[in-house]
């Protein structure tokens, strides 16, 4: 089911979406953050597959923005599971030490995805940056992944070059909680190491008495 916010549809990713979400990862000013060359339409296609997956087996996965008056593709953003593997263990350093940080999700399939913490992010169409939409998917998927889904953590990580999303991850309330080279994540060609923000649910809940439950 689709979420809304002010000026955006959010709709879950899937197969269906595959020329949508091209828009996005083909875009020119896009695709360098994402890897070292642009992706083809047919490795989009298995995202968009994989991204239904992630829906159907583990019940949340990535979406793409629509304007909801013009129904333009703005972008995609929103939550994932991570794998329960060495790499993604490395980011447990940024959350506290107790026992649900490394509890796997109940549903083994496609993979071995992390139960009770997700990584946020986003990308957008270029023409749409600056006016405040990685804003409004973030928040939606801050407000999806504590109050739906009752998470105990969200994990955001970028390139520490791109200001522009870590701005995004502040103003909506992560905390920069340090940086990290692995297999992952290091640069390509000594580029440097991805910033990673982090925002526990307790934290979530004492920004506004109302979502306390």
């Amino acid at each position: 089911m689709a979420e809304l916010t002010k000026r955006l549809r959010l709709e879950p990713v899937g197969p269906d979406n595959a020329d949508d979400l091209w828009l996005v990862h083909g875009d020119d000013e896009v695709w360098p953050w994402y890897g070292g060359t642009m992706p083809s339409r047919e490795q989009v296609e298995r995202w968009a597959k994989s991204m239904g997956e992630s829906w159907r087996s583990h019940g949340v996965g990535k979406w793409i923005a629509y304007d909801r008056v013009s129904g333009e593709v703005v972008g995609r953003g929103g939550l994932g599971r991570t794998p329960l593997d060495d790499d993604w263990g490395r980011v447990y350093r940024f959350l506290p030490a107790e026992p649900w940080v490394d509890v796997a999700h109940e549903v083994p399939h496609p993979s071995v995805v992390h139960a009770n913490w997700l990584e946020l992010g986003w990308a957008l169409r270029h023409q749409y940056w600056g006016r405040g939409y990685a804003t409004e998917i973030g928040r939606a998927g801050l407000a999806y992944a504590f109050d739906v889904l009752g998470m105990r953590a969200v994990v955001s990580c970028t390139d520490r070059r791109n200001v522009r999303s870590h701005a995004v991850m502040e103003r909506i309330g992560l905390r920069y909680a340090g940086e990290l080279w692995s297999e992952e994540f290091e640069g390509r060609d000594g580029d440097p190491p991805m910033t990673v923000c982090v925002l526990l649910r307790r934290e979530w809940e004492r920004s506004s008495p109302t979502r306390a439950r």
